[in-house]
C-alpha cells in the first residue's frame, strides 16, 4: 500500500485548484499563529510568484489561526495590478506608508536589480512603525546583510520558494537573520505561510540559500528541460505530440512518487530496471558516455555559483576550483 502522503499527491491531482490549495494550505501537525486579530500580508511586487502565494493564503485561515489574513499588493504594473486585484479582490496600495501600516509581515518579491530603489522608498517608513513587521525575501541572491542593513531592520527572513508552488507543490528553504529577535509566533507564522503553497525546510545557516537556489529554485527548469528532450525525441520517432507528452509527464511524475514512497537510493531504483544486456542499459551507455551525470552537477554548480555572484560573494567554489563549501552539516535544521 501507498503511504498517506503518495495517496494525498495522487488525490489532489484530481482536484480543482481553489479545493486543492485549501487541503495543502498547511500540514496538519503546524501550530496556529497567535495572535487577536488575522495576520496582514503585504506584497512588494505581485508577479507569478507573489500571486502563487497569495491565492493559498486567501483559502487557509491555518496561517491566520483561524481566519483569513489580510492581504495587501503594492504592484507598479497596471497589467498586473488589475488581474491581481480583480482576481483576488484585494487593493493595490500605491502609498508606501499605507500598504506597511499595521503590517504583521512584509514579502518583497521584487526583481533583485530592483531591491535598492525599494530600500531608499521602504526604510523610512519601517523606521516609523511601532510594531516592526517581518521582512520576507524572495529575490534571489540577496544576502539578509544587504537587507538587515539598508532598512535597518532585524527581522528579516530570506526564501527560495520554486515555481510548483504555482499549484501548491512547491518546496521552499528559508533562513531568518540570526541577529533578530524573533518571537515563537513570529517563526509559526513563517512556516505556515511558506507551507501553505508546498513543503518547507528551515535552514540555520544562510549559506545553503544560495545552494538551494540551484537544486530546488532552479531544479524545475532542468526536469522542463529533460522532459522538451524526451517529448521531441518521442515525437521524432512517431509519437503525437499529445501522447508523447502524456508518456513523459507521467512517466516522471509516477518515478518520482515510486522513489519518495520506496525511500530507495536513485542507483538501487535505476538499477531495478536495467536488465543484464537490456533496452535500459544501452541508453544507460549512452548516458554515460555523454556525461550526463557530470553535465548535470557542472550546471548545478554553475547555477550556485551564479547565486553567490549575484549576492557578491566570493563564487570560486566547486569542483576545479580553489575552495569548496563545507561538508559539514552538523547547522543544518530541517523542520518540516
Amino acid at each position: 500500500p501507498l503511504n498517506p502522503k503518495i495517496e494525498a499527491i495522487i488525490m489532489l491531482r484530481t482536484l480543482s485548484r481553489p479545493v486543492r490549495a485549501a487541503l495543502t494550505c498547511a500540514p496538519v501537525s503546524v501550530r496556529l499563529y497567535s495572535s487577536r486579530t488575522p495576520p496582514i500580508f503585504a506584497f512588494i511586487g505581485a508577479g507569478k510568484m507573489a500571486e502563487a502565494m497569495i491565492s493559498p493564503l486567501l483559502s487557509c485561515p491555518i496561517v491566520g489561526g483561524g481566519e483569513n489574513p489580510e492581504v495587501r499588493i503594492s504592484e507598479i504594473s497596471p497589467e498586473i495590478s488589475k488581474r491581481v486585484t480583480e482576481k483576488f479582490g484585494i487593493k493595490n496600495y500605491t502609498n508606501m506608508e499605507e500598504l506597511v501600516e499595521g503590517t504583521d509581515m512584509i514579502v518583497v518579491a521584487v526583481k533583485p536589480q530592483n531591491v535598492d530603489a525599494l530600500f531608499s522608498q521602504l526604510a523610512p517608513v519601517l523606521s516609523s512603525q511601532k510594531k516592526k513587521p517581518i521582512v520576507l525575501s524572495i529575490c534571489a541572491g540577496v544576502p539578509i546583510s544587504k537587507f538587515s542593513t539598508n532598512l535597518n531592520c532585524s527581522k528579516i527572513v530570506r526564501s527560495m520558494p520554486n515555481t510548483p508552488s504555482m499549484i501548491q507543490q512547491g518546496m521552499t528553504v528559508w533562513s531568518k537573520n540570526p541577529l533578530g529577535v524573533f518571537t515563537d509566533s513570529e517563526i509559526t507564522l513563517c512556516k505556515n505561510f511558506l507551507a501553505s503553497f508546498g513543503s518547507e525546510v528551515m535552514v540555520t545557516d544562510e549559506k545553503f540559500i544560495d545552494m538551494a537556489t540551484s537544486i530546488s529554485g532552479s531544479g524545475p527548469a532542468y526536469v522542463f528541460m529533460l522532459v522538451e528532450s524526451m517529448v521531441d525525441t518521442a515525437v521524432h520517432m512517431g509519437f503525437s505530440r499529445e501522447i508523447a507528452q502524456k508518456l513523459v509527464l507521467q512517466t516522471i511524475l509516477g518515478s518520482t512518487l515510486y522513489a519518495i514512497d520506496t525511500k530507495e537510493h536513485p542507483t538501487v531504483l535505476k538499477n531495478s530496471v536495467t536488465s543484464p544486456a537490456g533496452t535500459t542499459a544501452s541508453a544507460m551507455y549512452e548516458l554515460e558516455k555523454g556525461r550526463f551525470k557530470t553535465v548535470i552537477s557542472d550546471a548545478v554548480w554553475a547555477c550556485y555559483r551564479r547565486s553567490l555572484e549575484m549576492g557578491e560573494q566570493d563564487s570560486n567554489v566547486g569542483p576545479g576550483r580553489t575552495s569548496l563549501p563545507s561538508s559539514e552539516f552538523n547547522d543544518f535544521d530541517y523542520r518540516r
